[in-house]
């Protein structure tokens, strides 16, 4: 409800009057100034429309404003107090006013940073219009008292009220979600550039190879069009490393953006704030943080297990127990840990095993830190308590929830765990942030990977390869990776992941890649086939590409681990190396035509490769399959020592083995649907 102000002062005592221009001039007290910028000039951060509701909720301008109509009506009564009344509690209530100015404009500067989409020009000055309906208030006011509550200065200031009570209201009814009225659209298009298709599917917790293999497309467009939208998180000298921009990634996508970046701005710049006064503490607490990764992986998981729960219950008893269980996840996990660590830094002591009221308090008392304010406000003691204890239920014949028998909005709950979650998400974005501008100061202890760690390098190698991958999991030495259907096209590429994750985590023995069709083979290999790759490999990375020549011994190894016969690999072995062998000469034809000694070069190095590789294949198999393939790789070698001393237009027709071996042999790969019966 919006605060009610009169018409007019109506009477005044003169002893009021002098005593709020006296409190004026000895407070030298001045009204909130006009603020720089506004919503036209700084609006980058894109967003959904969607994204945008949210901002506008989790703002709550219209609230803000209220508080400052109820500060001008509490001023306004002292209009008919005595002058000793005046002069006690006016300086207060006039500083009071100032901050609550100072905080909507603060809160309306956040929500000019973003820009969304089908949205009017209008709607999106809302927050600037009441930012400057608020300020003109809060001048006009004092301009009032300045005046001695002069009639025609109060009419500036309830001018001023209306007007932002108004474009409250306008802002309220912008909030409002209504499915109906939302687009269809591509969030991950929206805010980053890149297509749902490339990132949605599958897992957060694999989403950084997806990200990095989408972007590898187009680095330098999309680098540039995310550093736009994190202009006030980074400057343009700051290296986009693989990291940070996984973590301003997430930050973008938020469901949340407004407190996610609140929380990431802040964290920022405390972590920043302590590397630059105590180093060894801050990257000690930092460190200690680091260690719990494989609980907040666990965490994590099972929060999305919880909010999928929620969106498939077809009851709302069921709903009601997956919001209870999700906002329990959130608060015992998340705020827990991230209020530990932020009150760490800040040099307080958290009692082991610290219950959330504790923590909530310890953070209360921290008054000048904005961080400690935000975590605060996701912990709600009387639902946690009810929650801890069972003590909830869904009513439905009142069609509510009960938390310790009182009604709550079952909508409310589950939109409080996921604000404190995106709140949780920024902190841990804000110290990604500064330790990559604070790279220098940051003090590195003993490196003792967990295994949350190893994986989060294993999805980063798959990325890089720019092989997607929709989930990982681990079981003893085995790492399983979870991926759409492989295709022809995409087998070495699978290969390559392998590979570059097997340089990631020496320790795996098996690595397993499941598709998506579950009628189709997982492709595996294990450590005999990734050591005979990266032994072809070694010397080539800074070179060449050493896929193809490293993923002939891979094949073999993979043919054999899905019941292949020896001759079957070595058939599909052979037929890939004579394939690439013709495949090199082909391209190089027209440049060997013309006597380019460079090219001829090129294709003898590519075919002595293709015949290490060959070799290497060779040793992974038995009998006849081993014979052929190491006749075929000492075949190409011999040609490769012939030709050297051929002139380059001879090498044209050269290396008729590959092409015999060609025509001869077949591929058969299990792992592709069609490959079973025929040749490709």
């Amino acid at each position: 409800m919006d605060v009610s102000l009169p018409d007019q002062l109506g009477a005044v005592e003169r002893e009021s009057c002098a005593a709020a221009q006296a409190v004026i001039r000895k407070l030298h007290l001045t009204a909130p100034p006009e603020q720089t910028g506004g919503q036209q000039d700084v609006a980058f951060v894109p967003v959904t429309r969607a994204q945008w509701k949210s901002v506008l909720r989790d703002a709550d301008l219209p609230r803000l404003q209220r508080e400052t109509d109820e500060m001008v009506a509490e001023i306004l009564r002292l209009r008919t107090a005595s002058g000793g009344t005046v002069g006690k509690q006016l300086p207060e209530l006039l500083r009071r006013l100032g901050r609550s100015v100072v905080a909507l404009g603060a809160v309306a500067d956040e929500v000019s940073r973003f820009s969304p989409s089908w949205t009017s020009a209008a709607e999106r000055r809302l927050a600037d219009d009441l930012a400057r309906a608020n300020r003109g208030e809060a001048q006009g006011l004092f301009a009032c008292l300045e005046q001695g509550w002069v009639e025609s200065a109060w009419a500036a200031v309830r001018r001023h009220a209306l007007a932002a009570q108004a474009t409250g209201r306008a802002l309220e009814a912008a909030a409002r979600i209504d499915q109906a009225s939302l687009p269809d659209e591509d969030r991950y298009q929206r805010t980053l550039g890149v297509s749902a298709e490339e990132l949605s599917p599958g897992s957060g917790v694999a989403s950084r190879a997806r990200l990095l293999a989408a972007w590898a497309k187009d680095p330098k467009a999309l680098d540039r069009r995310l550093r736009l939208s994190m202009r006030h998180l980074i400057d343009d000298s700051l290296p986009l490393t693989v990291k940070l921009l996984n973590h301003l990634a997430v930050l973008a996508l938020s469901d949340r953006p407004l407190v996610a970046h609140r929380a990431t701005l802040l964290a920022r710049d405390l972590v920043t704030s302590h590397l630059k006064s105590e180093p060894e503490l801050t990257c000690s607490v930092i460190a200690r943080h680091g260690d719990r990764e494989p609980e907040m992986l666990s965490s994590h998981r099972g929060q999305i297990a919880y909010r999928d729960a929620y969106n498939r219950a077809e009851h709302q008893e069921e709903k009601a127990r997956a919001a209870m269980d999700l906002h329990r996840a959130v608060l015992e996990g998340d705020v827990k840990r991230t209020a530990t660590v932020v009150l760490e830094l800040l040099g307080r002591m958290v009692p082991q095993g610290a219950s959330l009221a504790t923590v909530r308090d310890l953070l209360a008392a921290e008054v000048d830190q904005p961080l400690c304010k935000l975590l605060a406000s996701t912990i709600r003691s009387d639902w946690r308590n009810a929650n801890a204890h069972e003590d909830f239920r869904w009513d439905p014949v009142n069609s509510t929830l009960l938390l310790g028998g009182q009604p709550a909005d079952l909508e409310q709950v589950l939109d409080a765990a996921i604000r404190a979650r995106a709140i949780c998400h920024g902190f841990e974005h804000g110290v990604a942030v500064s330790y990559t501008q604070n790279a220098s100061l940051i003090i590195w202890g003993e490196e003792d990977s967990n295994y949350v760690s190893r994986d989060l390098a294993i999805l980063q190698a798959a990325g890089e390869a720019r092989f997607t991958v929709l989930d990982i999991r681990r079981q003893g030495t085995l790492v399983r990776l979870d991926v759409p259907d492989v295709s022809i096209e995409t087998v070495r590429e699978a290969c390559r992941a392998i590979l570059r994750a097997a340089m990631a985590d020496p320790g795996v023995e098996r690595w397993e890649v499941r598709q998506c069709s579950p009628d189709r083979l997982p492709l595996c290999v294990d450590r005999s086939g990734t050591r005979a790759g990266l032994q072809v490999a070694e010397s080539l990375w800074e070179i060449v590409d050493p896929l193809p020549f490293a993923e002939l011994p891979m094949l073999a190894n993979a043919m054999t681990n899905a019941g292949e016969p020896a001759e079957t690999a070595a058939s599909t072995v052979l037929f890939s190396a004579a394939a690439h062998v013709v495949g090199e000469r082909d391209r190089l034809s027209p440049a060997l035509g013309q006597g380019d000694p460079a090219a001829k070069d090129e294709l003898i190095s590519t075919t002595k490769l293709i015949s290490d590789g060959a070799k290497a294949a060779a040793q992974l198999l038995e009998g006849s399959a081993r014979r052929k393939l190491l006749a075929f790789a000492e075949v190409l070698a011999g040609d490769c020592h012939r030709l050297k001393s051929a002139p380059p237009f001879e090498l044209i027709n050269g290396f008729v083995p590959a092409d015999r071996t060609l025509r001869r042999h077949a591929p058969r790969l299990p792992w592709i649907t069609g490959l079973a019966d025929s040749a490709v």
